[in-house]
């Protein structure tokens, strides 16, 4: 058989074929070595979660790279196994190429990113054409021969680039960057570029060639082939084994606690109606295939025209995910279906959005145990009592994150961006960019939208598939002809039809020709033909077909509002202004009350169906099944309505209010009522069923829907109707006290906790029907309420409501500005401007700025700017800056700037930046940079706010110790932080040993350089600089630094043993590199048991052996080193001990365990599964009195305790002296605990158990 490789390496120049000489005697060895290398190398990127950032801005996640070529070589071997006719020693050339070549990179991350990607391209090219050969080259046609010259070219480009990536990886780091200003990326482009070429012609050729099926194990082979080409299989098996020790009710509370939003209902309503097979084009596309199957995080973008089908296909998108997920190759697809629907406000707030996909992510899939960080978080708000509410966005991304880590692959798919508030989604997509960014395993985004031009702006440079006609025309020829079959076999197309057949023919031809890929657009001139019954009258209306939604929806908009019958047409218009302005989503018994009420009839009528709905409103709204309600078809459906004058914000909630004020005025089981309001002014086909479905809705949303009617408030039917609920006139039922009584019984179970924070503020705690009504005005702004009221004869008292809030402080709450602005103008006296006034006008979302300008401007002397207030301003995420800003620009004589700096330096407001470099430009002078404001502002900020602040005050910015600790603290900015003072303010630091020390520990190589560059002369290398050095998490490179630059430092068994301690990052060891360092670096050092035990007290980060790592060093360079009592006693005293405890038994079993070694256990805050290890190997093992006394005050919580008391069988225990370890209980007496034969007395405090 050819060696098509050699024929390679000879077209190469001699410069290449000398950098490709990689002749060896054992070449079947070379691939078992690769795989080997690749595995381990694979773990180490596993642990340290390595990934680099391509030029392009995509972050390729290099395990995810090395999972690709272990199974690129396990296939290879599977190749040799199945074609005996292939010999693998052939292609022994090209995978030693890639072995080198990798040995070479494998130490550097940015040798690494260089290359990685280009590897483990080609090692499944190396695989694909071995099989390619074995099928295809048997025999000796002219067409074979092509397709062989076109495999050696191939060949030879691959041979090509190992031999350049070779020589170029094999110059130092300064050689390589003089030599190249462009990145390796780049400068390996071209010859990637190479092997593409010659891959296309490879594939060319293959086309001509007929492949041979007559050899042993096609069948096989053929599979092979498919498998390569298969995306790989992205799953962590360990999560199936994941416990959280909570039962099912307790979960599904924190489930419900992260999101209530029914997502998987959702998406079975997007499933319905798409056909099997549509949607296929978008599953091959080569831009979704790579963006689905490359090592690299992005987002892919499906864009397109309102009514494309972008929804349906985002639904095939996450069907495929879960096909994936159940065939155990991927975690399950987490996603959110977004809508702009008033009825459901989270389906377009950003927070919501966030909050879901975390949730989703809290699982393996439902029902499953919750991952550690979510069952964390909600313990941690839990103990705060929830006073945050709701996660914010920097919540849930955070945990997101978190989330994140523990998958492989995380797949986020979102449908309809476009439907988010448009003052939000710009900040829901950056956070989604810096979800991508941060995450350390591979994340896969999917979003779908239309071409908003911010949306396109943010998106436009992230691989993209816009819908067109071209794409889905087959989609919507399938989708045009089921759906005319359907409408004809019911009976509602083509009834009387002279020529079924031909007429079927024609409607689907000039249907499928005007869609211009809008699914919608076909879906709603079929809907449309079915309102001729004549053959010719279809045959004209299909001949003039209108060009776009928008002028079809008149056309069938008109025809449905003139159609004759006046019930028909109330349910037709009611239906629409129904779904335009419903507080929530309406069941299906709700919303069919709600559109059979005429209110300008009072002639009875009867409930309508829900098929009649569906009938009269043709196609402009459908039925979720999945969610028992009705909703608009379409998005676009609702934009048209939008723009129409009729169905204006204030002519939909004029009429939901009045249909919810009159129920009211028809509620309490007397329809008698009825005959105290004046004649033909109140419609009388309310009957009491539909009263009983429609009360709750009204009760709670009347306010609203009034607040939204605007100036029809205050005329007509609304105003009349409003007059008598909120009436006093003694000779008519006290409607507002029975609205007021079933209020506080509603209020229980709301979910909207805006509408619910608004109603509580309307109940009083001593009705009286006056306060009631300016209550309400208050916090719906009706102002024409409060001028009856205040107007007439009533005086406005001090009132308060049941949540002792007066008046003004509720009108300024809720930004009812022409409610304070009348107030302010009747009664100065009884008017009160109070701090809590003042701080809730400060703290108001969305309308802070414009009360408080009121507020300055009629009673700007009563205005006291206090401490309270300015925080309430600092604390205000939607407006804080403006009032801030307000607050200088008229009053910044009264505002305390430091103060406020110290409250955004040390709060949590997303806008804190802005507001920091608003203060620093404004009140530069007025600042006290005090100790506690520079070290937030160093913890918290980044390099462009501490640059400013120099600029503005540098001579009153002092490094002190605390400074560069805070430096530390800022993982994001740290590093730039501490350069920028360094280089701005090094000449003025005061250089004691604590700073040096404390650089030592926290900070890179760079920063230490740049310290002893600027005050060398200053700084002492002393013993605890180089102890600090040691602890160094980013490990060995700062001590080697100082050491290099004071050779005569002497290495002493504290440094040792804090090297021994180094814990490391949450994933890399650094102890281990540490002393391997220091031993290299002097032989002579003694390894005391006094290392030992601190190495066994390393517990490591998360993914981190840490002790583990370092005594196995230890041990195996000294095999001689005893393991004593006090060495295991260590272990077990290390929250991560277990491991390394293991370990040190399974070594020398010989140690024995000690009851000080089992109160060391007893005493740690993981020591459970230390000591359940300690009772397996050694069931016989005696717990005594002391143990349990040690346990009891275990800081860390009960489950010591618990597991013990759990194992009351095995313990022998006896009575004895009360502990003198009180732990972190004070002086707390202890109580007994009894447990079966046990008669303990444990002296902690009984909340630890539970």
């Amino acid at each position: 058989m050819n060696d098509f490789w050699a024929r390679a390496a000879a077209q190469l120049s001699d410069d290449e074929r000398r950098n490709i000489n990689f002749s060896r005697p054992d070449k079947l060895n070379i691939l078992a070595e690769l795989h080997a290398e690749a595995e381990q190398a694979r773990q180490r990127c596993v642990k340290s979660r390595w990934k680099y950032t391509r030029k392009s801005g995509e972050t390729v996640i290099i395990r995810d790279v090395f999972d690709k070529m272990v199974r690129w070589i396990d296939m290879f071997k599977q190749i040799g196994d199945i074609a005996v006719q292939y010999d693998p020693v052939h292609a022994s050339l090209p995978w030693a190429g890639i072995r080198l070549v990798l040995q070479i990179a494998v130490n550097d991350t940015n040798k690494f990113a260089s290359v990685i990607e280009g590897l483990a391209q080609i090692a499944q090219l190396i695989c694909r054409y071995a099989v390619i050969e074995t099928l295809y080259l048997q025999g000796t046609t002219n067409a074979i021969e092509e397709l062989e010259k076109a495999l050696v070219w191939l060949y030879a480009s691959i041979l090509s680039y190992l031999s350049k990536a070779k020589q170029y990886l094999e110059q130092g780091t300064t050689k390589r960057v003089l030599k190249s200003a462009i990145s390796a990326e780049t400068q390996f482009e071209p010859d990637l570029s190479n092997i593409r070429t010659a891959q296309y012609d490879v594939d060319r050729c293959m086309a001509l060639v007929d492949r041979s099926d007559k050899i042993d194990d096609h069948a096989q082979l053929v599979r092979l082939l498919g498998s390569i080409d298969a995306p790989l299989r992205r799953m962590n098996d360990d999560l199936t084994n994941l416990h959280d020790d909570l039962q099912a009710p307790k979960r599904a509370v924190i489930l419900q606690w992260l999101s209530p939003e029914p997502y998987i209902q959702h998406h079975r309503q997007a499933t319905q109606g798409v056909l099997a097979g549509t949607g296929q084009w978008l599953l091959s596309d080569p831009v979704f295939k790579e963006w689905k199957n490359e090592s690299a995080s992005s987002i892919l973008w499906l864009h397109g025209i309102p009514g494309s089908g972008k929804s349906k296909l985002v639904s095939i998108v996450i069907e495929d995910a879960w096909r994936t997920f159940r065939a155990g190759d991927s975690p399950q697809p987490v996603f959110f279906y977004c809508s702009r629907n008033p009825a459901e406000p989270a389906r377009s707030d950003p927070e919501a959005i966030l909050a879901s996909l975390a949730r989703q992510l809290s699982c393996l899939e439902p029902g499953r145990p919750l991952m550690r960080p979510t069952v964390n978080l909600f313990k941690k708000k839990e103990e705060e009592g929830f006073a945050s509410g709701s996660l914010q966005l920097d919540d849930s991304r955070t945990l997101i994150l978190q989330l994140i880590k523990q998958y492989p692959l995380t797949t986020i798919i979102i449908d309809a961006v476009d439907e988010c508030d448009p003052q939000k989604r710009r900040e829901f997509l950056r956070i989604l960019e810096q979800i991508l960014q941060n995450a350390s395993s591979l994340v896969k985004m999917f979003i779908s939208s239309r071409n908003d031009q911010d949306i396109v702006l943010l998106l436009k440079d992230y691989p993209n598939l816009e819908i067109d006609s071209r794409k889905n025309s087959n989609d919507i020829a399938r989708f045009v002809e089921d759906q005319t079959k359907q409408l004809i076999k019911n009976g509602d197309l083509l009834q009387y039809s002279t020529s079924p057949a031909d007429m079927e023919e024609l409607i689907v031809s000039k249907v499928v020709e005007g869609a211009g890929g809008m699914f919608r657009w076909a879906s709603m001139q079929l809907q449309y033909l079915c309102s001729f019954d004549v053959d010719d009258d279809i045959k004209n209306n299909l001949g003039r077909l209108p060009p776009d939604l928008y002028t079809l929806y008149t056309e069938i908009y008109t025809f449905l509002s003139r159609r004759p019958g006046e019930i028909q047409a109330t349910i037709f218009s009611n239906a629409l202004h129904w779904l335009l302005c419903a507080g929530r989503s309406l069941n299906t018994e709700e919303f069919l009350c709600a559109v059979s009420l005429n209110t300008k009839s009072r002639n009875p009528a009867s409930l309508v169906s829900k098929d009649l709905v569906l009938k009269t409103c043709n196609n402009f709204v459908i039925f979720d099944s999945q969610l028992d309600t009705f909703r608009f078809a379409h998005l676009s459906v609702r934009e048209f309505l939008e723009q129409r004058p009729d169905y204006s914000p204030s002519h939909t909630n004029a009429l939901a209010a009045e249909i919810c004020l009159w129920t009211i005025l028809s509620t309490n089981g007397n329809l008698a009522a009825e005959n105290s309001l004046p004649p033909r002014r109140s419609p009388g086909n309310i009957t009491p069923a539909m009263i009983q479905k429609l009360s709750k809705y009204a009760d709670m949303y009347w306010p609203v829907h009034c607040q939204a009617a605007g100036d029809s408030r205050k005329s007509g039917r609304v105003n009349m109707a409003l007059a008598h609920v909120t009436s006093e006139d003694s000779n008519e039922p006290c409607w507002l006290e029975h609205w007021h009584d079933r209020l506080q019984r509603h209020l229980v179970g709301v979910v909207n906790w805006r509408l619910k924070r608004q109603l509580r503020d309307a109940v009083l705690v001593a009705y009286s029907t006056t306060a009631a009504r300016l209550f309400i005005s208050c916090v719906f702004n009706f102002e024409e309420q409060l001028q009856d009221l205040v107007g007439g004869a009533t005086p406005i008292k001090s009132w308060v409501n049941k949540e002792g809030r007066g008046l003004l402080e509720v009108a300024a709450k809720y930004g009812s500005c022409a409610v304070i602005d009348y107030l302010f103008k009747q009664d100065q006296q009884h008017i009160k401007i109070t701090e809590e006034v003042v701080k809730v006008a400060a703290r108001n979302y969305s309308s802070g700025k414009e009360v408080m300008m009121l507020l300055l401007d009629r009673r700007g002397n009563d205005v006291q700017i206090t401490e309270e207030v300015v925080k309430a301003a600092t604390g205000n995420y939607g407006c804080g800056k403006e009032v801030i800003t307000l607050l200088l620009d008229r009053r910044g004589n009264d505002v305390q700037t430091t103060k406020i700096i110290t409250k955004v330096a040390l709060g949590k407001h997303k806008s804190a930046k802005d507001l920091m470099t608003l203060l620093l430009n404004r009140q530069e002078d007025n600042i006290q940079i005090t100790e506690e404001i520079l070290t937030s502002i160093v913890r918290r900020f980044d390099k462009e706010v501490m640059t400013l602040l120099l600029d503005r005050r540098g001579d009153d910015v002092q490094i002190s110790e605390k400074v560069i600790n805070a430096a530390a603290d800022n993982q994001e900015n740290g590093k730039e932080i501490m350069t920028l003072l360094l280089y701005r303010r090094g000449d003025d630091i005061q250089i004691t040993e604590e700073i040096v020390i404390s650089i030592a520990r926290h900070f890179n190589k760079e920063v230490m350089t740049l310290l002893l560059d600027r005050r060398g002369d200053d700084v002492q290398i002393t013993e605890k600089v180089l102890e600090a050095a040691a602890c160094n998490r980013g490990g060995k490179a700062v001590i080697e630094f100082l050491l290099e630059r004071d050779p005569s430092l002497l290495i002493t068994e504290d440094i040792i043993k804090a090297a021994a301690s180094n814990r490391g990052g949450k994933v890399t060891p650094a102890g281990k590199p540490v002393i391997e360092f220091l031993l290299e670096r002097d032989p002579s050092l003694l390894i005391t048991e006094e290392v030992v035990k601190a190495a066994a007290c390393n517990r490591g980060g998360k993914l981190n052996p840490g002790g583990k790592a370092a005594i196995g060093f230890l041990l195996e360079r000294d095999p001689s080193l005893s393991i004593t009592e006090e060495v295991v006693k260590a272990a077990a005293s290390n929250p991560g001990g277990k491991a390394v405890i293991e370990f040190l038994l399974e070594r020398d079993p010989s140690p024995s365990i000690t009851d000080e070694v089992v109160k060391a256990a007893a005493g740690n805050v993981g020591g459970k599964v230390v000591i359940e290890f300690l009772l397996e190997r050694d069931p016989s093992l005696l717990i005594t009195e002391k143990v349990f006394e040690v346990a009891t005050c275990n800081r860390g919580g009960s489950a010591v305790l618990v597991f013990l008391l759990t194992r009351d069988a095995l313990l022998s225990i006896t009575r004895g002296k009360r502990s003198s370890n009180r732990g972190s209980v004070g002086n707390t007496a202890c109580p007994v605990f009894r447990s079966g034969a046990l008669s303990l007395r444990p002296y902690s405090t009984a909340q630890n158990l539970h």
